[in-house]
């Protein structure tokens, strides 16, 4: 093999490519594969060590500017794939972390053949995945190369773009070093340049690159509204064009996910601005359901939600609600019921809020006895969400309220009203009735409920469950479901029984076919071919 010195003899002024691309193809001939995503093997980093003594990055990086001049195609092919080994088998005392390596970065990035891009991105992620160093991050998390990967965000592949974004919020996250600063000084600087058109998609996704970082520390979303970033978001909520609302509205969860950043969603006018939006026939629906994921999210983190030091705008927002209820439009009322549901599990100070608004109570569970279909079950699926919420469905046994919290009389009542306003009658008799449809929707929704309902810690659970008799026969019947979903719905109430404090409300008898029932588990036995049960 020639030397070093022979390889780059000068031409001209020019290293001899010629002789750099035949080491190129004896190189490749002899490949040990491995994975970017491990370690590469020590042989492979053998012969990348052996490779790199006689020709350097500089000259893989000259083949490959050589290739794209003269637009031959195969040629890129061979030398990208040739960079990608290298730099995907660089160990510990290899090249790819140390300060040299950054001008071949930012050419990469910034070249004009994708693979060059793809190949400069997608050995940044894998090395930021194998547990760097800080000191070593350092290196490449430079503000030149932060500015060459915010340029690739406006790439015109879209994959190219997405890649860079996911190396920004890779070096945003890293635990320490603080580079998530410079990431989101130099977002906020592109996507307010000239270059980017507002409400372009390249000004998207620098929007959505935005709030993700910002959903992962207060640290994180505290410099994004300092330097301006989280408010050219929320600006979009002005937007009047409703396809780029939509994405801006999907946006919006990600700036809550913090406590600092519900906080300043709360103060920001911005639940103003999504109430606005209830009557757009786009996005009115994704408002409102948001509206109500906020309050939830809230009482997760414990923050002081919205509607109390805001009653003009709570009082606006249940209107909204109950005004979308009333009308025939499916997937609004859907929405509605979404976000009442989200409302009223967010604590029991919402719930009492939501139930002195009776009129509203009635109408959405009157549409428990809808004749359509989706919106029967979503008015079943709403009422299970705010039933199973302080239960040990959604928390730990230490958090739920005890036995004589005020929350259970709360749902007791909640429950008994869903069968008086659908038809006058006891809930758990009119679910059975309507549990002699064969529609895995209305099934399916109908167990969700019973389910959190057996889930209270409250004996209001089983005295609800025992009021119709063969009940828990029933539920022991695995023959009146037809499909795997619902025989899985049926079998967790009866799981939800079985874990009950107030198990013991039933017979010893009953008690006891129900361990040996959940022992089986739910798939013993075959459903008949065809299921003696109404109509819709």
């Amino acid at each position: 093999m020639r030397n070093l010195d022979t390889i780059f003899q000068k031409k001209n002024g020019n290293m001899d490519l010629d002789a750099v691309w035949q080491q190129i193809l004896q190189f490749q001939d002899n490949y040990i594969a491995t994975s970017g995503s491990i370690a590469p093997s020590p042989q492979e980093q053998a012969l990348v060590r052996e490779f790199l003594q006689r020709v350097p990055v500089a000259a893989l990086f000259a083949c490959l500017q050589d290739a794209s001049d003269r637009s031959d195609d195969k040629q890129v092919k061979e030398v990208c794939s040739c960079i990608d080994r290298v730099l995907g088998a660089d160990g510990s005392d290899g090249v790819f972390f140390q300060p040299d390596i950054n001008s071949f970065l930012r050419a990469g990035l910034s070249h004009f053949e994708k693979r060059a891009r793809v190949l400069t991105v997608n050995q940044l992620a894998v090395h930021l995945g194998r547990n760097p160093t800080l000191e070593q991050v350092s290196v490449v998390a430079n503000p030149l190369i932060i500015d060459e990967l915010c340029n690739v965000i406006a790439d015109e592949d879209a994959e190219v773009a997405s890649k860079a974004s996911n190396v920004l919020e890779l070096f945003a996250r890293f635990p320490e070093g603080e580079f998530f600063r410079s990431v989101l000084d130099s977002l906020n600087s592109k996507a307010q340049s000239s270059e980017i058109e507002e409400n372009s998609i390249e000004y998207m996704r620098y929007l959505e690159v935005i709030a993700r970082i910002c959903q992962q520390s207060d640290a994180r979303m505290k410099h994004a509204i300092g330097n301006g970033a989280v408010h050219l978001i929320l600006n979009c909520l002005k937007s009047d064009d409703p396809l780029f609302l939509m994405n801006v509205v999907d946006l919006i969860p990600n700036l809550c996910n913090t406590r600092l950043g519900i906080q300043y969603i709360f103060q920001s006018g911005a639940l103003q601005l999504l109430l606005n939006m209830s009557e757009d026939p786009f996005v009115g629906g994704s408002a409102i359901r948001l509206i109500g994921e906020i309050s939830a999210t809230a009482a997760k983190l414990n923050v002081q939600s919205w509607n109390w030091s805001d009653p003009v705008l709570s009082k606006a927002f249940l209107e909204t609600i109950e005004s979308k209820m009333q009308g025939s439009d499916s997937l609004q009322q859907i929405a509605a019921m979404d976000a009442l549901a989200a409302f009223g599990s967010s604590s029991d100070k919402e719930l009492h809020l939501l139930l002195q608004h009776t009129s509203l109570c009635k109408i959405w569970l009157q549409l428990g006895s809808s004749s359509k279909m989706e919106v029967k079950a979503n008015c079943f699926h709403s009422l299970a969400r705010i039933l199973g919420a302080p239960t040990r469905l959604a928390r730990a046994s230490e958090d739920v309220p005890a036995e004589n919290a005020g929350i259970w009389a709360l749902h007791e009542r909640l429950f008994n009203s869903l069968g008086l306003e659908c038809r006058n009658q006891s809930t758990l008799l009119y679910l059975m009735e309507v549990l002699r449809q064969p529609f895995e929707e209305l099934r399916s929704a109908i167990f969700a409920l019973l389910r959190a309902v057996a889930a209270q810690n409250n004996e209001w659970s089983m005295r609800a469950l025992l009021s119709y008799g063969g009940f828990f026969e029933f539920l022991m019947d695995r023959s009146t479901e037809p499909t795997k979903e619902t025989r899985e719905w049926k079998f967790a109430v009866a799981d939800a029984v079985v874990a009950s404090p107030f198990q013991s409300k039933l017979d010893a008898v009953t008690l006891e076919k129900l361990r040996a029932h959940m022992r089986k588990g739910p798939y013993i036995g075959v459903a008949p071919p065809s299921m003696d049960l109404e109509a819709a």
